[in-house]
């Protein structure tokens, strides 16, 4: 069975991590948030990695929180 850290391994999403972080995401349940700029014309496809990024966490049983502040 795949971990998060796996699976963003195995999708490219990793280049660099903080010490620690495979055993981290493993052992404890994590909050990770984005947020969007409501003023902007639209979102695009550059917000769309971070959108997943929340979305696999969410999958492995972290908790996602997507933010549309102004």
């Amino acid at each position: 069975m795949m971990n998060l850290y796996d699976e963003f391994q195995w999708r490219g999403m990793l280049h660099e991590a903080t010490p620690d972080l495979q055993k981290l995401l493993a052992e404890e349940k994590l909050t990770a948030y984005i947020g969007f700029d409501p003023s902007a014309a639209s979102l695009h496809v550059g917000s769309l990695l971070p959108v997943m990024g929340l979305a696999r966490l969410q999958r492995f049983g972290h908790t996602p929180i997507a933010i549309a502040g102004g």
